[in-house]
């Protein structure tokens, strides 16, 4: 089995299970829906330059050189069997027609289209209109997962039950991960690193998401 991730650092746990695609750290770390959507169409149709991956995604961004070897990632995106997309802000950032990786607006990257960049805030309805598009576009089976959502009140919260609304709707399987972890029992100040505001798991907290994306994962397998 082979997986694509498109999001962060908090599903790095699949890589001890199954085979993971180059994608997510050789191209981005998508953190919103319309990112995300682009990067898929950029994997399906080479759709982006590139001279611009240096000022969309995040691996280039970071290396200051632009993606050559499209082919590669293709094959692995036409070779996924599963992919793992986290939805995990409302937030967009956009230069022109692109989304860029928020990494861009930040000083010490020193992103030339850095004071050029839009920032605003998705509705429900885009973020649901982004996700059918997705499922189309991928047409393969695809879980969905939310931020650490520890509170039930702000943004993260909001946009969490925003995701399992829309996937209940249209048939996506979604994880909101400490949900999950507390239906098992999980000792919550046992998994997290110690931030101001929770963003990462420790090792244990990967080993525990790990056995929730397992799960997911097998239901996906069974049908």
């Amino acid at each position: 089995m082979l997986i694509t991730i498109l999001g962060s650092c908090r599903q790095h746990s699949l890589n001890k299970k199954y085979k993971i695609t180059s994608i997510q750290e050789e191209i981005s770390y998508p953190h919103y829906s319309k990112e995300i959507l682009q990067l898929i169409k950029y994997l399906k149709y080479k759709n982006i330059s590139s001279e611009d991956t240096k000022i969309v995604f995040r691996t280039p961004i970071l290396n200051k050189c632009g993606i050559i070897n499209h082919q590669k990632y293709f094959y692995e995106f036409v070779n996924t069997d599963i992919f793992i997309i986290e939805i995990a802000s409302k937030l967009y950032y956009k230069y022109n027609d692109y989304y860029v990786h928020h990494i861009a607006t930040e000083e010490h990257y020193s992103v030339p289209i850095k004071n050029e960049i839009e920032i605003g805030i998705l509705t429900k309805e885009e973020i649901e209109k982004d996700i059918l598009e997705i499922k189309n576009e991928l047409n393969k089976p695809l879980i969905i997962i939310s931020h650490l959502v520890t509170r039930e009140k702000g943004e993260r919260y909001i946009l969490s039950e925003w995701l399992k609304e829309i996937c209940e709707k249209h048939n996506i399987p979604f994880i909101n991960p400490v949900k999950e972890l507390l239906k098992n029992n999980v000792d919550m100040n046992n998994i997290f690193l110690n931030e101001k505001v929770l963003a990462h798991y420790n090792e244990n907290g990967h080993n525990e998401i790990l056995k929730i994306y397992e799960k997911f994962i097998s239901c996906i397998c069974l049908k």
